[in-house]
């Protein structure tokens, strides 16, 4: 009888475990659902075909975007405080950003600059060579969103340095709303560097 006793209650200790575990897997399967994000082009998309055979002013190459290694991460980042940052588990890049942010710069600057060709290779031998690079560009307690950094245009001739500061207010909570106003920020950098470099041809 004691046996018999000692058999059932381990058989359900180990039932009551392995329920337990069950839904305890379940919950942390719902806790860690993921939600990816990309970035989406603004500026009206310009048809690009026949640039390389036509003729066209000068090239601009975009030659790198680069971020500080703290937003190289794939989470989404967002500051909590003064001098205290999160990058988010489960709000990532679909693709890496630096990736993302150079592929909006190529189309919206395609887009403002019909005329020119605008790549991230190098196919003529004196063409225009953009560089950015992005030192903020997250969400932040207080509901601003912040993109800086600095781009350099060189050459043969010149290399000219201008420094960049964009704040934006987040209209709505969520990853979506930070994503989107990420993107106008973007978009309006893009324009802003779209009226400098046109100054300088």
């Amino acid at each position: 009888m004691k046996k018999l006793i000692s058999k059932l209650a381990f058989f359900i200790s180990a039932s009551v475990f392995i329920v337990g575990t069950g839904l305890i897997a379940g919950c942390s399967d719902s806790q860690s659902s993921k939600t990816y994000y990309q970035l989406p082009v603004l500026a009206n998309r310009v048809l690009q075909e026949g640039k390389l055979g036509a003729k066209h002013e000068r090239q601009l190459w975009i030659k790198r975007v680069n971020l500080s290694d703290y937003l190289a991460a794939p989470g989404i980042v967002y500051q909590t405080g003064e001098v205290s940052y999160i990058s988010a588990s489960n709000h990532l890049w679909a693709s890496p950003l630096q990736q993302q942010l150079q592929q909006v710069l190529i189309s919206e600057l395609s887009a403002a600059f019909p005329h020119r060709l605008v790549s991230q290779q190098e196919l003529e031998k004196d063409a225009d060579a953009l560089d950015i690079t992005i030192t903020a560009f997250h969400g932040r307690y207080d509901g601003q969103v912040l993109i800086e950094g600095y781009w350099l245009l060189s050459n043969s001739d010149r290399v000219i340095r201008r420094p960049f500061s964009l704040k934006l207010k987040q209209e709505k909570d969520g990853y979506t709303e930070l994503v989107l106003t990420l993107a106008e920020g973007y978009s309006q950098l893009v324009k802003s560097i779209a009226r400098q470099l046109s100054l300088q041809r």
